[in-house]
């Protein structure tokens, strides 16, 4: 039963993941709480990826060392993740880029978007 829920829990973050890159658009570079609050969307989503994508989903070779890496950087960047004061738009737009492009793949690695594809 656990394997089930497991399981149910990672396709639904992965569907997450996918929803977000296909609702990414233009971010206001000048808007420093624009930033602070897709940057927050961002790494509670990586978050989530890292606590629920367990293991690999690949049927080859390949593609599960491609998952296991991806995995290992998105525990990485977690594990270092610390405060960025909400005035700093240099360093929101940094982490913000760092994030989504761990997010984008993800989503390459165990699943296909528009904007991955």
């Amino acid at each position: 039963m656990d394997d089930i829920v497991r399981t149910a829990e990672q396709v639904i973050t992965l569907t997450r993941v996918r929803d977000y890159i296909d609702a990414m658009g233009l971010v206001d570079l000048n808007d420093p709480e624009e930033l602070a609050s897709r940057l927050a969307a961002a790494r509670n989503l990586l978050t989530e990826v890292s606590a629920t994508v367990t293991h690999p989903t690949a049927d080859d070779v390949e593609g599960v060392a491609e998952q296991i890496l991806i995995l290992e950087a998105v525990r990485a960047l977690v594990s270092e993740y610390a405060d960025v004061p909400a005035t700093d738009t240099g360093r929101l737009l940094g982490h913000l880029m760092t994030t989504e492009v761990q997010l984008i793949q993800v989503n390459r690695a165990f699943g296909e978007s528009e904007h991955t594809a």
